[in-house]
């Protein structure tokens, strides 16, 4: 039983040591995220070798929270891995990001909660982990930044926080009501999983990068500040893919089009003149930084009627990085509850 005792401590003991000895890939201060164009292909065997050794407890489970797209009745509703719509009728946004968790499912006891912060489909995905003998979960926002109100109102129904966000238009949301105990990570942010897709879709409508500029362009939220913060991280995101595409230049852009008109068409006309002045001395290729297709992305070539620019519509899904991203968000938030 000593010697038994003395090898689950000593394991133990490596395994914080390894965490605490790898090179972390910083964005802002806090956060996960890029730093001097570093790559997710940076990350130490170390940190690596930490994480695999993480052991999945059979009594925690994972929310995966995303944006979702409307259904044909016009309404959103729960999209669960094990759900009873028929495959035919689950819009294609929704469908992707199912698929992009499908891989993680026999691994941990997983449900996806669709919505802008919406507490039946949340109160929905939970029943569901609860009725699995999940006694705690981590929750991760599939969405492309932290700093929208929609992560501030998920985090205050799950009783996360105590008060609704500043930046929110809800007057009031009910919290859930569950013995199980939340805990959730980041989102995409400036992660280099991010990075490498949007390198990707960018070299993959290039022709002579030397003399390409490339628009990362991403919806956006309506306040100032969080605006602002959504664009420090797109700009990490752009260095990446400007120091590794070798493109003449890479530049950031929200269109806001869910902002009050006066912000939204400055930012419309923001938008167009960058690209108007890119054009004048190159090819413009046009990414989208949007998670799924489903629509949002014709706004964007409706906002840029009559320029001239390259465009696919890809978004991030599908690729096997978001997949990747996912299931490392959920190892790390296990690594710091072993720490503790």
């Amino acid at each position: 039983m000593e010697r038994f005792t003395f090898w689950n401590i000593l394991s133990l003991m490596l395994l914080v040591i390894g965490l605490l000895h790898v090179p972390s890939i910083l964005g802002q201060e806090g956060k996960k995220g890029l730093h001097n164009a570093q790559s997710s292909d940076q990350v130490s065997c170390t940190e690596e070798k930490a994480l695999s050794a993480v052991v999945q407890p059979k009594t925690i489970g994972v929310l995966v929270l995303a944006h979702g797209a409307h259904h044909g009745h016009g309404e959103q509703g729960a999209g669960h891995v094990h759900g009873e719509q028929p495959p035919e009728e689950i819009p294609s946004w929704n469908a992707s990001v199912l698929e992009a968790v499908k891989p993680l499912k026999d691994t941990y006891p997983l449900e996806v909660a669709f919505g802008m912060a919406d507490p039946e489909t949340i109160k929905e995905a939970v029943r569901k982990l609860e009725e699995k003998g999940i006694s705690r979960v981590i929750v991760v926002p599939l969405f492309i930044s932290s700093h929208s109100p929609i992560i501030g109102n998920s985090r205050y129904i799950l009783g996360l926080q105590k008060e609704l966000p500043n930046t929110t238009d809800v007057k009031s949301l009910p919290r859930l009501e569950s013995k199980l105990r939340f805990s959730m990570t980041e989102a995409l942010n400036d992660s280099p999983f991010v990075a490498e897709i949007l390198l990707e879709r960018s070299r993959e409508l290039s022709k002579n990068p030397v003399k390409e500029t490339v628009i990362l362009v991403g919806h956006g939220p309506n306040d100032e500040s969080e605006n602002k913060l959504w664009l420090d991280d797109m700009q990490k995101l752009a260095g990446y893919v400007r120091e590794r595409g070798g493109f003449k230049e890479v530049e950031v852009a929200t269109w806001r089009s869910d902002a009050p008109k006066e912000i939204k068409d400055k930012a419309i006309y923001k938008l167009r003149t960058m690209v108007k002045a890119s054009r004048e001395d190159g090819r413009v290729i046009i990414i989208p930084h949007l998670l799924s297709s489903g629509g949002v992305e014709n706004e964007i070539v409706e906002a840029l009627k009559g320029l001239t620019y390259i465009f696919n519509g890809k978004t991030l899904l599908p690729h096997e990085n978001i997949t990747i991203w996912i299931e490392k968000q959920v190892k790390e938030a296990l690594a710091k509850s072993m720490e503790k």
